[in-house]
Formats: structure tokens, C-alpha cells, sequence
């Protein structure tokens, strides 16, 4: 990639932001050095990483590692020979060993939910041997412990023997001395202990002198007696020294010698925390993960400049996002319209946006379809240099020279007001000439224009797109809109009208366009208007369609109330039908006097009503689900394939079975030798022992279903609230409101119908469409009692929590 292409779409500024997200100096030093590669497995990868960090956060857990302290210089010592770490260094080395004994600890047992995450964390080596034996050698302060040898200790031991004779004797010539207050202590001179006499007095204390004060009156003294325990200090205290040093290195020793483990694990924590950064990223500035195209397929929808973003943010402000699409036969986008319209950041938008994905970070979007680029190059603001004697023209010619030379069919090519700097006509044709060359080569192309000549030859030429940023007429501002399909207007004379420039002047620069001119901005004014006229139709059929959708669940809800109800009031009837016969069967038996007569016909009596019961129950359920399957196909009652029945010993509750009839596997509750009791969601039901066909851990799902399959018999349904095992929670992050709304729409359906009392709806922060969008359609929503945003330690106002009606 060019590295000028990557200044001018302030590509390291990208990188400055994301790093700032990050909590220790690797994490950091790796998002600095991120660059665009083009090994999509390798990307992939990564994205899958970034995916479930994401993930991991987004209940408002963290992984962070602000204590590690920065392995980098520590680990330049290990190559050296003969060099030994300080203990400071050595508790540099725990610090890294700790941080990646908790990353290990963290994602234990956790592969079910981050695959990738817990295979990183498991590749760390095992530490804990080594980390033990630093810990036990150096204190939290630095210091080597008494523990860390029994030399070491014996050797203490002596100098604290040895420091309390030499106190205990010089104590002893002070008190016999009978020196007054204040000049009866102990000191230190030249690391002995010493005590102060004055000067006058220095031959009645026999020693070495070994310091004065400074106004010489008193000289400090090593008494005779007091030189030998002096030395046997000194001998220990090097002794000491030596220990120390033999610790150091012995435990350098162990360190360099798992030197390839560690380099691994400081830069697997490094990865970790740039992976982990790259998520927090993604979470604030609502990111997507990029999906790479086999060809030379380029889709952003809702894309945003997160640099652009990032410095609007602090003035209340947000940037508009950008939807485009190019590839395939089209290969080249002309962009037209006024100065200061957003044709420039739209450029850059589209090159971040291809070397951020290239290099791993989510892109601020909400879909991001991107080709593997071997190039990108750009040409984008004023290139004049006066030092090289170049005008702004030459030096424009020597970059699209260099471009030309470079590019391929794999590149992607941003050129921001091509064919200025010189004459107009001349400009528009070598314009016109490079596009045709770029167009030639295949490689997609993204050029901003004032020429009235390049849009003509835009709207004329097979495999080029006109698009325009939409100019406000009205109240003559821009609204940094990109429309593609038309070409824009300069609005150049309008523009000069609002700041300030005379009405005459104005008015003769508008006499003085050509008719050709008149003509152009008349027609494209035109195509605007038609365009516009276009939105606001397909705005209001969006608008009917809603409205349809909503009287449709509104008459599927009252038709499934209105089933309900007809069921219950049946089994109702049903069983009170049972009971009356019984009594009936249970009065006539009482006439008969013969009591083994009569308990011979009360016995058969009761297996003919339980077998009348069943058969009779068996048909009213079959019906029943006859017509719920013919009138409502999707509340999820199909036909299936005969399959041989589970072997009841193997059943136990709490099991997910296959039951036929059923599309997907239902709660096993309990059976009685005949019938089973299973559940689907607030659904409870009694089917034949014979109908549950499979377990759900061993059984397949049938791949054809007959059409004339018997329906299951022995049913009792209360209700069928879908075809599928209603969730709890929906992610919508990187969608567009209106397939968000259909997508919770379908979801607040299956799960209303399987009784849940609320839904968590993930939607992110984002610029806040998204969430205000979802927040008008679930507040008309007819299945919706209110709505609230989830704990701030929850995920906050980036999670939407609908309590559904009872």
C-alpha cells in the first residue's frame, strides 16, 4: 500500500484513535503498527477474535492489562551473555507471568462461548513454577526476602548479630565516657558505626577518625574495641552482596532459559490487548466487521469517517454517513456537486474504510463489503511544492502519472477534483482521458468533479456511475448526502447569492452561461426533483406496508386468542362430559347387589370409559390440529415421516425429544407408560409414548417430509406459539433501521406467542439512528407494554429492553 495514499486518508490518525482504547505500551505498539494485508484467512482470523471480544464486553465485563508493566526492555536484556536482571526487572517478569496466568484462568471452560479467545489463552505457556520461585526470592518493594536462600538467611542473621554487639559496645564506652545529652549517640561514617567526640578530647578515645563535622568541633570515631566487629559487619555485608548477585543471576538463568515461552506470551498479551481495543473501538464508534468479496465487489451502507467523527463528536455534532456501491461492470464513480459539499470526505471515507478492514480494524459502518486491494491510491488536496518548483497542476500530473503506472484491476483509486489547475477545456479532457484509461485497466476509481463535461460522460459511457452530494436549494446549504444515479450542481451562483455578492453581479455571471450550460444544470435539476419524487413514493409505500404488517399481526394474534379459547371451552366440555358418564356408569353399579358381579362390571366398566376417553380425546386432538395445521401453516404443526419410537428407559426429564408432527424439539416432563408429558415454552402438552421419535442430541432432522403423512394423533394442545424455540435476546448492531424493525418485529412475534415477559434487544450506540428508529417502531408496537434501556453495567443505552404484553 502507498504510504502517501495512507497520510492523505489520515490512515495513522485512525490508528492514534483505536491505540487510545488500548491499556498497556504492546497493545498499543501493535495497533501502531497495523498496515493492510492481503491474506483474507489471515483477517478473517482476526475478525473473528475482535467478533468475540465484542462479545465478551458486551455485558459489561472487561479485560484489561494496566498492570502489566512493559516486557520490551527486560526482554532486550535476555540475548546478552552475561547480563542478570535487576530485581525490579525480575518483578517486571511476574508482572507478564500473573497477566498471563489470569488470561489462562479467565477463558477456562469458556470454549463453548469464545472458541477463538479460549484457544488464545490456552496457547500461554504454564508459569506458575517460575512465578513462585520470584515471588518467594523478591519482596513487592524490590528487595531480595531472607527467604530467597538459606545463605542469604544465614547470612542476616549474622550481620544483625554482629550490628547488635557493635551497638551494645559502643553504648557501653558512651555511658563510661559520660558524654552529656545530645552527644551520646551512635552513627554511621563510611558504612561503620562510629560515635561523636569532641575534637578536644580526641586522644582520650583510642580509634580511627573517620569524619569531622563541618565546624570541625567534633570528629566521629571508631573505638578500638569496635574495629573488629566493624570488619566482620563489612565482611557479611559483602557476603551479602555476593548472595544477592548469585540470586539475581540464578534466577536470570531460569528466565532466559524459557526466553522463547515469554517473547510468546508478552506478544500473545500484546495481540490480546489490540484485539480487545479494537472491540472497545467497535462498540463506541458502532462498527461492523468487514466481509471480503472473492471479486471486485465495494459495499459501504451507513459508512462514517471515524476521524472525521472523532473530532466532531466534542462540538455536539455527528457525521453523515455514506452509502455507496461499485464493482462488478461498474467500475468507475464520477462525484459531483458544490465546494465544501463532502465530495472530498466521501473519498476518504471510502480509501479508510478499505485500509482499515485490509488491516484488521472494524469499519464504521453499518454493512462493509470490501475486495482485497493491492493497491490504494490517492490523489487528494493541493500537491503544490515550491521548493520543487512544481504547480499545483504538474505536480496533480506526476501523482496520477505515478497512480497509472501502479495500478491494477485490484486497486482501488480516489482522485479528488480531477482536471483542475488549468484551462477548463483542457482539464475536462485529460480528465476524461485517465478515467478511460482506469476504466480500461478495471480497477475501481472514485473521482470528484466540477466539469460539466465528466458528468455528461459519466451519464453516457457503459460501466461508469454518476453521483452527486446533495445540495439544499432551498436554504442553499449542503447535506453531504451522496446520491448515486445523478449528477450534482456547482450551485456556485447560488452559493455566492447567500454570501453576499451583489444581485447583479450574480444575476450577469447567470446571463453569461452558455445555453448548453442552461441546458445541463436545468436537466440535472430535473433528474433531483424526479429522484426526490421517487423517495417520497417509495417512502409512503413503506409507510403501507407497515401499516399492513400491523393489521396482519394484529388479526394473527385475535385469531390465535380466538383458537385458544375455542380449545379450552372444548376440552372444557369435553371433560365435563367424561364426568357425567362416569357418575352415570358409577349409579348403575350400585343397583347391582352382587358384589363381585358388581366389581367385575365396575372394573370393566372403567377400562371401556378410560378406553372411550382416549379414542374420543385422540380425535378431538387430531381434528384440532387438522385445522389449526390447514388455517395456520406457519404456528409450526406439520406432517412427518413415520420414524420408530425412543425406547421409554432411555427417557429422562429434562431431555430435548423429537416428537412427530412437531418442527422442532420439544421438553420432555414425564410419561406413564402410554402417553408423555412434554413442553414448547408456555405450551404443555400429553402425546403418545409411540409419537416421541428421537432424542436431541442423537437424533437427525428429517430431510424430506411426505405430504401424505398422518398427522399425530393423541394431542392435547393448549397453544403453538411458532416455529421456532423462542429467544431472549436479538443483536441488530450493523443493520439498517428498516431491517432491524422486520427482524424484531418477527422475533417480538415468537417470542410473545411463547409467553415471555420481556425481550433485550442489542442495537449498540452508533450515531443513534438505529436506537431511535427501534424506539419508534417498538412504542407503537401492538404486542409491546413499554420500553427502557438495560443497566448502565448492562450495556446502557447500546440495549433496548420491550416488556411485552401479558
Amino acid at each position: 500500500m502507498s504510504r502517501h495514499a495512507e497520510g492523505l486518508l489520515e490512515f495513522d490518525k485512525l490508528k492514534e484513535i483505536v491505540s487510545g482504547f488500548t491499556t498497556c505500551a504492546p497493545g498499543r505498539r501493535v495497533i501502531l503498527s497495523l498496515a493492510p494485508q492481503q491474506n483474507v484467512s489471515d483477517l478473517n482470523s482476526e475478525f473473528t477474535l475482535i467478533r468475540e471480544a465484542v462479545a465478551y464486553l458486551r455485558p459489561g465485563a472487561e479485560m484489561g492489562f494496566g498492570s502489566l508493566a512493559d516486557p520490551e526492555p527486560w526482554l532486550a536484556q535476555l540475548p546478552i551473555p552475561a547480563s542478570i536482571l535487576s530485581s525490579a526487572d525480575l518483578l517486571d517478569v511476574a508482572s507478564l507471568m500473573e497477566t498471563v496466568n489470569g488470561v489462562r484462568q479467565v477463558f477456562k471452560g469458556e470454549t463453548a462461548k469464545y472458541p477463538r479467545l479460549a484457544e488464545s489463552a490456552a496457547a500461554f505457556a504454564d508459569f506458575r513454577h517460575m512465578l513462585t520461585a520470584i515471588r518467594r526470592a523478591i519482596l513487592p518493594n524490590g528487595e531480595i526476602s531472607d527467604d530467597a536462600s538459606p545463605q542469604l538467611r544465614r547470612i542476616r542473621s549474622g550481620i544483625a548479630q554482629a550490628r547488635d554487639k557493635i551497638q551494645k559496645s559502643l553504648e557501653s564506652i558512651l555511658r563510661a565516657r559520660g558524654e552529656p545529652v545530645g552527644e551520646d549517640y551512635i552513627t554511621l561514617r563510611n558504612d561503620r558505626f562510629v560515635i561523636p567526640v569532641r575534637a578536644g578530647d580526641r586522644r582520650t578515645v583510642p580509634g580511627v577518625v573517620h569524619a569531622a563535622s563541618a565546624t570541625g568541633q567534633t570528629v566521629f570515631v571508631e573505638p578500638l574495641e569496635a574495629i573488629d566487629l566493624n570488619n566482620r559487619l563489612v565482611q557479611l555485608s559483602e557476603e551479602e552482596i555476593a548472595e544477592i548477585a548469585r540470586i539475581l543471576a540464578e534466577l536470570t538463568e531460569q528466565v532466559r532459559s524459557d526466553r522463547g515461552p515469554l517473547e510468546a506470551a508478552a506478544a500473545g498479551i500484546a495481540r490480546l490487548d489490540s484485539v480487545f481495543a479494537r472491540a472497545r473501538f467497535a462498540r463506541e464508534f458502532d462498527c461492523t466487521m468487514p466481509e471480503f468479496s472473492a471479486g471486485n465487489s465495494l459495499r459501504l451502507e451507513a459508512a462514517r469517517n471515524p476521524v472525521l467523527e472523532h473530532t466532531l463528536r466534542p462540538q455536539g455534532r455527528k457525521a453523515v454517513p455514506l452509502t455507496l456501491a461499485l464493482g462488478g461492470s461498474e467500475t468507475v464513480m464520477v462525484i459531483s456537486g458544490p465546494n465544501t459539499g463532502g465530495k472530498t470526505v466521501a473519498l476518504k471515507n471510502v480509501g479508510l474504510a478499505a485500509l482499515a478492514g485490509q488491516s484488521a480494524i472494524p469499519v464504521a459502518a453499518e454493512c462493509a463489503e470490501l475486495p482485497l486491494f493491492d493497491h490504494v491510491l490517492a490523489d487528494i488536496g493541493d500537491e503544490q511544492s515550491i521548493a520543487a518548483d512544481l504547480s499545483t497542476f504538474s505536480a496533480h500530473m506526476l501523482n496520477l502519472k505515478s497512480m497509472l503506472e501502479t495500478a491494477t484491476d485490484r486497486s482501488l483509486i480516489l482522485v479528488d477534483e480531477m482536471g483542475t489547475g488549468t484551462a477548463p477545456e483542457e482539464g475536462a479532457a485529460l480528465a476524461v482521458a485517465l478515467l478511460e484509461e482506469f476504466r480500461a485497466l478495471l480497477a475501481l476509481t472514485i473521482a470528484t468533479t466540477h466539469h460539466d463535461r465528466l458528468k455528461a460522460y459519466a451519464s453516457t459511457t457503459p460501466g461508469i456511475v454518476n453521483a452527486a452530494m446533495e445540495f439544499d436549494e432551498e436554504n442553499l446549504r449542503p447535506t453531504y448526502r451522496l446520491l448515486v444515479g445523478v449528477p450534482g450542481t456547482s450551485s456556485g451562483l447560488e452559493i455566492a447569492r447567500r454570501l453576499g455578492l451583489p444581485s447583479r453581479v450574480v444575476d450577469h455571471a447567470r446571463a453569461s452561461l452558455s445555453p448548453e450550460s442552461r441546458e445541463a444544470r436545468d436537466l440535472i435539476a430535473y433528474l433531483h426533483r424526479s429522484r426526490d419524487e421517487m423517495e417520497e413514493i417509495k417512502r409512503q409505500a413503506r409507510e403501507e406496508l407497515a401499516q399492513l404488517e400491523a393489521e396482519r399481526r394484529s388479526l394473527q394474534t385475535e385469531w390465535v386468542e380466538r383458537q385458544k379459547k375455542r380449545i379450552a371451552e372444548l376440552e372444557k366440555n369435553f371433560d365435563a362430559t367424561q364426568k357425567r358418564l362416569e357418575s352415570e356408569v358409577a349409579r348403575l353399579a350400585t343397583d347391582i347387589k352382587d358384589r363381585a358381579l358388581r366389581a367385575q362390571i365396575e372394573k370393566q366398566s372403567g377400562r371401556r370409559m378410560g378406553k372411550i376417553a382416549g379414542e374420543a380425546r385422540a380425535g378431538a386432538d387430531a381434528a384440532v390440529v387438522d385445522v389449526l395445521a390447514a388455517s395456520q401453516p406457519d404456528l409450526g404443526v406439520q406432517a412427518q415421516r413415520a420414524a420408530q419410537p425412543v425406547e421409554p428407559s432411555l427417557l429422562s426429564a429434562g431431555q430435548r425429544v423429537v416428537v412427530k408432527g412437531f418442527k422442532q424439539p420439544l421438553l420432555f416432563r414425564r410419561h406413564d407408560g402410554r402417553s408423555a408429558e412434554v413442553e414448547a415454552g408456555p405450551m404443555r402438552m400429553k402425546v403418545p409414548l409411540a409419537d416421541v421419535v428421537g432424542i436431541e442430541s442423537s437424533a437427525q432432522p428429517a430431510k424430506s417430509v411426505s405430504a401424505n403423512a398422518t398427522r399425530p394423533r393423541g394431542v392435547t394442545v393448549h397453544v403453538q406459539p411458532s416455529d421456532e424455540p423462542a429467544a431472549e435476546e436479538i443483536n441488530v448492531i450493523g443493520t439498517t433501521v428498516e431491517e432491524a424493525t422486520r427482524r424484531v418485529d418477527k422475533f417480538i412475534d415468537q417470542a410473545a406467542l411463547a409467553g415471555k415477559p420481556a425481550v433485550r434487544i442489542i442495537h449498540g450506540h452508533g450515531t443513534g439512528a438505529l436506537r431511535r428508529g427501534l424506539a419508534e417502531f417498538l412504542s407503537s408496537h401492538p404486542l409491546v407494554e413499554k420500553i427502557a434501556y438495560e443497566k448502565p453495567d448492562r450495556g446502557g443505552e447500546a440495549i433496548t429492553i420491550a416488556e411485552l404484553k401479558s
